[in-house]
């Protein structure tokens, strides 16, 4: 029976994708948990004797960073990790299934809510694999009170991570809120949902990309919002730039790279209730 245990705690790399380390665990990593309710179970593994129940919000911190027994979740294969939490000021020890914790976590410095994201779940419809990404907006006692969901398309992204940045005069906007899925390599591109948070609710903006492959081309969006630009206290202007190499790589004597460059623009209008795209 302590063999088994042995094995079952057996440091194991992902199955599904090896290189999915989205979460980007490290010993002693703070996180904080996503799901409205998560399992902390004595092994690494569902069938384990369950430890306590933690609410949506509660705060955990990773033991070591060695994965365990991959298990197949609401389309997602994902491993356990071992983790230090407190259930009526008492430190425990337990693992959790990785797919139940918040890719990261965020206070919004003006309220003191914090903003937590996360995968409820994983479509894997044949041309169509996606995971549907959903962000929650705690207060003070961990209640959800606002939420958000998209589809995020993974396209070999190793990193995320979620900032807060001024409105700008965008209408009605007291912070505005930016999830960051992050291509770190030629070729792989960087995806950012953005909303405006109002201090009650989650209003969509426009989503920007970008890619490049160093010395051939590089493509990139930028949202200019109303104090950013000249063009109406109503509009989000989407600046989009392409370059393309006219240098050729591979002669040692060039010093700098020149790029063919192309401008466009797109801008979204508020209507009161959402930004609509105009068609100029």
């Amino acid at each position: 029976m302590a063999q088994d245990s042995e094995v079952a705690r057996e440091a194991r790399a992902y199955i599904e994708e090896d290189t999915f380390t989205i979460w980007n665990v490290s010993d002693k990593k703070e996180a904080v948990i996503f799901a409205n309710m998560a399992y902390i179970r004595e092994e690494p593994n569902s069938k384990s004797l369950l430890l306590d129940s933690l609410p949506v919000g509660s705060a955990i911190k990773f033991i070591g960073n060695d994965a365990y027994n991959p298990t197949f979740i609401r389309g997602m294969e994902l491993p356990w990790y071992h983790i230090e939490y407190t259930v009526n000021n008492k430190k425990k020890k337990g693992y959790i299934w990785l797919g139940l914790v918040s890719l990261d976590v965020k206070k919004d410095p003006k309220t003191g809510n914090q903003f937590i994201y996360g995968f409820p779940w994983k479509s894997n419809e044949e041309d169509n694999i996606y995971y549907w990404c959903e962000l929650k907006v705690l207060d003070a006692s961990k209640k959800v009170i606002a939420s958000k969901s998209f589809p995020f398309y993974h396209n070999e992204q190793s990193y995320t991570i979620a900032e807060f940045t001024e409105p700008n005069g965008t209408p009605e906007a007291k912070s505005i809120y930016s999830i960051q899925f992050l291509g770190e390599a030629c070729g792989i591109s960087t995806q950012v949902f953005n909303f405006a948070w109002t201090g009650n609710k989650l209003i969509d903006l426009p989503k920007t990309t970008s890619v490049s492959d160093a010395g051939v081309f590089y493509y990139s969006e930028e949202l200019l919002f109303p104090n950013q630009h000249k063009k109406g206290k109503k509009l989000i202007v989407k600046a989009i730039e392409e370059g393309e190499s006219e240098t050729d790589i591979n002669d040692e004597t060039v010093s700098e790279i020149k790029y063919k460059v192309k401008k466009s623009e797109e801008t979204y209008e508020w209507d009161g209730t959402n930004y609509v795209k105009k068609n100029i």
